[in-house]
């Protein structure tokens, strides 16, 4: 399966780009509100405030908070310490009142890398949607042209040795300030794109990269759960020897419920019970069901013996759909 991947100076040229452009935004944002933090000093303010209307129309004074202000993502900000209001109080950073700022440009480079991942993936989703799997790409002509631009063809054969030509354009253009998704810029691209020749046939290679995607991630979570599950190993190796006892103490409790001491106590119970007062007791129905446990108890502890000291059986069991005590039983009765 061939997939379309950008050219790699084609997709930095972008990520320059929008770099530039974004630190030049960061900065001027920078350079306004070191003038205004500046001013608010000036005139003796330790913070700033601004209106909100809340219930009934009522307008409320409210204090400023940079902490985490998302405008404020791209900068390295300097915020006052709090004054202490008694002695041997413990002062804190301040964050109504930031005193100076400078730009990250690390995080400048992060955020222009992100989007030109962006950009790039639409672009060659878009062209991988007009690849079939069976498509062989030969050829790739793709440059910047005027004005924002990315223009050009995609060349292969098919399957039958048929030639196809994908054209494609991508322009792209910014959004600034309170429009864009960061407060300063941020790039959105558009498309123009069609195949040309041998027609596309079966399924896409973006089908096909969509489908790997789905199954990596549920390839992941299963490696996930199975790795949390491996916590419960050690619980679930010694149940093999835990229901072994089990089924040799219920044995021993219904034999002694089937003696003339273990009727005589379960007519004591019966007749204990107010709403029993005149009724007789059925001593058949009590064998009944107390042989009826009987025999399952037993047949717990014949068939457990198979897992006791063989830990490659009890591990053979363990699983996602299998790591309780119950489902454990479960699989102990149905060997």
């Amino acid at each position: 399966m061939t997939t379309f991947k950008l050219d790699t100076k084609l997709a930095d040229h972008l990520e320059q780009e929008i770099y530039e452009k974004l630190t030049s935004a960061v900065e001027l944002g920078a350079k306004e509100y070191n003038g205004e933090w500046k001013a608010r000093e000036a005139r003796g303010e330790k913070f700033e405030t601004y209106e909100k209307i809340v219930g009934y129309g009522r307008r409320e004074t409210r204090k400023v908070c940079y902490h985490n202000a998302p405008r404020l993502e791209f900068m390295n900000v300097t915020f006052a310490q709090s004054e202490p209001e008694y002695k041997g109080q413990k002062t804190h950073t301040d964050y109504y009142r930031p005193l100076s700022c400078t730009v990250n440009y690390e995080a400048c480079k992060a955020n222009a890398k992100a989007q030109r991942n962006h950009s790039v993936g639409l672009l060659e989703s878009r062209i991988n949607g007009h690849l079939a799997v069976t498509d062989v790409v030969y050829d790739t002509n793709l440059e910047l042209g005027k004005a924002n631009l990315i223009v050009g063809n995609v060349t292969g054969h098919t399957k039958d040795n048929e030639d196809f030509q994908i054209h494609t354009q991508m322009m792209w253009n910014y959004r600034y300030g309170a429009n864009s998704a960061n407060g300063y810029l941020t790039q959105y691209v558009q498309f123009r794109s069609d195949r040309r020749g041998a027609r596309q046939e079966g399924k896409t290679v973006l089908q096909r990269l969509t489908e790997l995607e789905k199954q990596a991630k549920a390839d992941a979570k299963k490696a996930e759960a199975v790795a949390k599950n491996e916590a419960k190993w050690e619980r679930f190796r010694v149940l093999p020897d835990q229901i072994d006892r089990w089924a040799t103490r219920e044995i021993k409790k219904h034999e002694k419920m089937l003696t003339e001491t273990g009727i005589e106590k379960a007519k004591e119970e019966f007749f204990n019970h107010y709403y029993n007062k005149g009724r007789a007791f059925d001593l058949e129905h009590h064998n009944t069901w107390v042989n009826r446990e009987l025999t399952e108890v037993k047949t717990y502890k014949e068939r457990v013996q198979k897992f006791l000291n063989n830990e490659p059986a009890v591990r053979e069991v363990f699983g996602l759909e299998c790591n309780t005590r119950d489902d454990f039983k479960y699989v102990v009765w149905k060997s």
